[in-house]
């Protein structure tokens, strides 16, 4: 009862203390939302009410911000754009992102909702199946002018090999109308209604949209990303407006090929493994000794559906992934993981079923900015994740999140990680009273199905193909059936019953409120001085930190022009190999004692700081090189000497970069840190010294990229900024099966500039993707100018930064421009590079759809330059891979590279994707690789990158 009532009061007093001191900035703001039917998104019913998924999401919102609505009726979305850039609403839903829109409106973080395109049809139509899209051609497809679905059908129809009838009808009545009058064959709608009873057998080109805002309303935004955030992590409320209104009533036919249906025919049981320990999602029944739990309930659904027959066996995640990747089992049921893990792991992983918020659970008498000890589950992606991202922190494993709590419970580490159903059911145990949870939004929770390579692979495409049509309204319904909540006691019911403590309570907490006022009074002193000591030193070793250091170097400069200075920055070499061999307080000694010897070592009119980590700086007088140098190895012998009495069993070294700067020059001391840092960083590479002088030849580079960054935009106007074009080959006969276009920038002062001398510099600063752009637009001008003097046409493959597969507009930009020239898209190739993808691989992917959507080839670059990922190739399912020209130059001759490309090759060729290979410059590195089963390539051998008008000729050459 006691943990009850402190339970209760501390939401009262939160509540009261957020109702007397919090208010929306746009409490009590009218925002006018332009409406236009879109389906179950939003609609509007008999009587005039509005309804749908947009205004249950802005009801939410109003109700938290004090936001008031006024809807205006735009009859369609054209219109509401149009009122949208008068500023005659402010807010325009369901608005796709398109390059160019965001120049004339805001767009939020996080979409609405991802909107696919669906071909559907009557539920009596038996003349079309899902698994037979050849049994479309021909079919008569009602679309709705002017939206997205007709170029997506058409993108669809020439993906798919197959003609299309588009008829287009103004309206989603009008369409079903023309469906019920047999004047067309069936409907191709983004807007899905809940009161449809048709039959989807086409799914295709998903597309996330947005909430519009007009540039007059920039604080609306910010509440919108705030909230839709807030919306995001509360995990059931997509699945309660999904299972509301989109949850569209369409039936599936003829999911399974006859080849699968012969596998179920055959009625073997098939062998599934869960975790015991894992509730809600997975335990076993005390009573019964069932497998219980929300997977278990769809599990359920799918035997229904498909007929499978499953044998449940209740094991540990770690041992439940060795037994998968012998074969022991065919199924793991859950894991939290994505796609990657296939790399990783001997299986096939499923689509997810479930996503669900992370939270970080700690001690709340603790902090977990300052814990050193992490407790993971074994098994867990999410565990790999929290590692990889905490590598100074000591990681514990335990099997299960029970046994991770108990060890935060017990002391034994200071922060754990779970998906929030977990964490709320197993803290509703009294044993966890002492424990809080944190939002951890850098993770989310994916819930999968892993299947092993050894099973049938027909299981997996049935369990995959049950997945992708299972409805997420059932799914939502199972979270609430297998986990049901406690029953909240009401405010009233409380008081009612608890009257005397509910008085205690509201006593309490005035009292507590006049009592933290004049504590806040009595403090207020000394919480500023302290806060001054926090903004301008460093805790651990006692120097002033960056921020002090900056101020102080400016005023130095300011008061004394007559001596030179030199700025250093640098770092202590071994620190983290400390750190990871004798733990993190030898690690906090050394910096303590380093800081030590910088103080004594710097003399008056001097200054030293602890930037952050193990980086130092200081700002000394400059007297000469060799005497700087004299002066950084005393410290580090006296550091050596510390090294010694602490019996640290090597030598600790430091490394700086320097930049020399005079009384009488500029004052950004910023730039000055900038450019020491860029020498300390050319002395690590460099290895062979222990201080480096940002000095003339670093000078050139960074001007060099001063004068290119400023010069971009001419250069684009201009044209100056070209590609170049090198052949691809058929080894065996020599003939030209493609290019790739490489970008060259005619410089008017420079000359010729490689892309290594500046698109490094433009991928960090984000204007790579105009030159990207630029190029593939001239490379369809160039083909269209080709196509029309009759020459020859081969694929073009252009080269993509990652910052591209971030966009949601990117594959219909790229379609824009193919069309504005009349290039089939077939003919042009989309190349990303695979440490690219790693970077965002969910994106990546998502984006690779569309662009196989809208017909481009896709290609995966330098394959075999940094992770090799062959569970990535195989899911994202590229046309082609590009075997990177380091494979080709330093390992080819060796034989074990040989045996390493050739079952990269033969996979490739098993999952009907091509192999190029890149830098073949020799007769004998060809020899060897069309030896090895790959027969295209492109390298010096066959020809050097040219110009346009080389390449010209060259296909000129060509025609008979």
């Amino acid at each position: 009862m006691k943990i009850f009532r402190y339970r209760i009061f501390l939401p009262v007093l939160a509540i009261a203390v957020y109702l007397l001191l919090s208010t929306s900035a746009l409490a009590g703001e009218v925002v006018r939302v332009g409406f236009f039917e879109f389906g179950d998104y939003m609609t509007r019913d008999r009587n005039g009410h509005y309804r749908g998924t947009v205004f249950e999401i802005l009801h939410e919102i109003s109700t938290n911000t004090g936001i008031r609505y006024k809807i205006v009726d735009c009859d369609d979305w054209p219109r509401g754009l149009q009122l949208l850039e008068q500023g005659q609403i402010d807010l325009l839903p369901c608005t796709f992102f398109l390059s160019g829109r965001e120049n004339s409106m805001l767009f939020p973080d996080l979409p609405l909702a991802i909107s696919f395109v669906s071909i559907a049809v009557k539920p009596d139509d038996a003349r079309y199946r899902y698994d037979k899209p050849a049994s479309f051609d021909g079919m008569r497809v009602g679309v709705i002018s002017g939206a997205r679905d007709a170029p997506a059908l058409a993108a669809y129809a020439r993906k798919m090999g197959i003609r299309l009838s588009p008829v287009a009808d103004t309206t989603t009545p009008a369409l079903l109308q023309a469906l019920r009058d047999n004047e067309v064959d069936a409907i191709a709608t983004s807007q899905p209604r809940n009161d449809t009873p048709l039959r989807v057998v086409a799914h295709f080109s998903p597309e996330p949209f947005y909430f519009a805002v007009t540039p007059r309303k920039s604080r609306l935004l910010a509440t919108l990303n705030e909230e839709q955030r807030r919306i995001a992590r509360r995990v059931s409320a997509t699945h309660e407006l999904y299972g509301k209104y989109l949850s569209v009533n369409m039936t599936e036919q003829s999911l399974f090929t006859l080849d699968e249906h012969l596998y179920l025919n055959e009625g073997k049981p098939v062998i599934v493994a869960y975790d015991p320990d894992w509730p809600p999602l997975t335990w076993e029944d005390p009573q019964t000794r069932a497998f219980s739990g929300i997977v278990a309930n769809l599990f359920d659904k799918i035997r229904q559906a498909t007929g499978l027959r499953f044998q449940f066996v209740p094991m540990s995640m770690s041992q439940s992934l060795s037994m998968v990747t012998s074969g022991e089992v065919d199924i793991v049921c859950a894991l939290s993981g994505n796609f990657l893990w296939d790399k990783e792991l001997f299986m096939r992983t499923t689509r997810p079923y479930l996503r669900t918020a992370v939270v970080q659970i700690y001690r709340r008498d603790g902090s977990p900015q300052n814990g050193r000890r992490i407790a993971l589950r074994r098994g867990c992606l999410i565990s790999s994740q929290v590692a990889a991202d905490n590598k100074d922190k000591q990681a514990h494993y335990y099997d299960n999140l029970t046994e991770c709590l108990d060890a935060l419970v017990n002391g034994e580490t200071d922060m754990t990680y779970s998906d929030v159903y977990a964490a709320a059911h197993l803290l509703k145990n009294p044993r966890y009273a002492g424990l809080s949870v944190n939002p951890a939004d850098k993770y989310i929770s994916n819930i999968r199905m892993g299947v092993s390579r050894q099973a049938d692979l027909r299981l997996y495409s049935i369990l995959d193909k049950g997945l992708q049509f299972l409805p997420e309204s059932p799914v939502d319904s199972m979270v609430s059936a297998a986990g049901p909540l406690q029953r909240e006691t009401t405010l009233a019911e409380f008081i009612s019953q608890n009257p005397v403590s509910t008085f205690s309570a509201l006593m309490l907490f005035f009292l507590t409120v006049t009592l933290l006022m004049g504590i806040s009074l009595a403090i207020k002193s000394n919480s500023n001085k302290r806060i001054q000591v926090l903004l301008h030193r460093d805790m651990l070793t006692g120097l002033p930190n960056l921020y002090k250091f900056r101020q102080d170097c400016a005023k130095l400069l300011a008061d004394t022009g007559k001596h030179a200075y030199v700025l250093l920055f640098g770092d202590i070499c071994q620190f983290k190999a400390i750190n990871d061999q004798f733990g993190f307080s030898s690690g906090d000694r050394l910096l303590r004692a380093y800081g030590d010897i910088l103080r004594s070592n710097v003399g008056e009119g001097e200054l030293c700081a602890r930037a952050s980590a193990d980086m130092y700086s200081m700002f000394l007088r400059y007297e000469g090189w060799e005497l700087l140098l004299a002066r950084l190895r005393h410290m580090d012998d006296s550091l050596d000497i510390w090294r010694q009495k602490e019996e640290m069993p090597y030598k600790v070294k430091t490394v700086y970069g320097a930049y020399i700067v005079s009384g009488t020059e500029g004052r950004d001391v910023q730039l000055m840190l900038n450019l020491a840092n860029y020498a300390r960083r050319e002395a690590k590479r460099n290895g062979s010294t222990s201080l480096m002088l940002y000095d003339e030849q670093m000078r050139q580079e960074t001007l060099l990229h001063q004068e290119l960054n400023g010069r971009l935009e001419t250069a684009l106007r201009e044209g100056e900024l070209v590609p170049w074009y090198q052949i691809k080959v058929d080894m065996r006969t020599g003939a030209i099966i493609g290019s790739e276009a490489l970008v060259r920038w005619k410089h008017p002062t420079r000359g010729l500039l490689m892309p290594d001398s500046f698109i490094p510099l433009f991928e960090r600063n984000g204007l790579i993707m105009d030159i990207d752009m630029h190029v593939f637009t001239q490379v369809c001008k160039a083909m269209q100018s080709w196509r029309l003097r009759n020459l020859p046409l081969y694929t073009v493959s252009c080269n993509f930064s990652r910052v591209h597969f971030d966009r949601p507009g990117f594959p219909r930009q790229l379609a824009e421009i193919a069309d504005r020239y009349a290039i089939p898209h077939e003919l042009l190739e989309v190349e990303i590079t695979e440490s690219a993808i790693m970077k965002n691989p969910e994106a990546a992917w998502l984006r690779l759809i569309q662009l196989k959507q809208y017909g481009f080839k896709t290609a995966i670059d330098d394959f075999g330059a940094g992770y090799s990922s062959l569970g990535l190739v195989q899911m994202l399912n590229a046309d082609v891979i590009k075997i990177d020209r380091s494979f080709v130059l330093r390992d080819l001759p060796g034989q074990r590279a040989q045996t390493v490309l050739g079952n990269i090759i033969r996979m490739a060729l098993d999952l009907e994707m091509s192999v190029i290979c890149e830098g073949v410059e020799t007769a004998e590195q060809a020899a060897i690789l069309m030896r090895l089963g790959c027969f295209k390539a492109q390298g010096y051998y066959y020809a050097k990158p040219e110009p346009e008008h080389e390449f010209e000729a060259r296909l000129a050459m060509l025609i008979t």
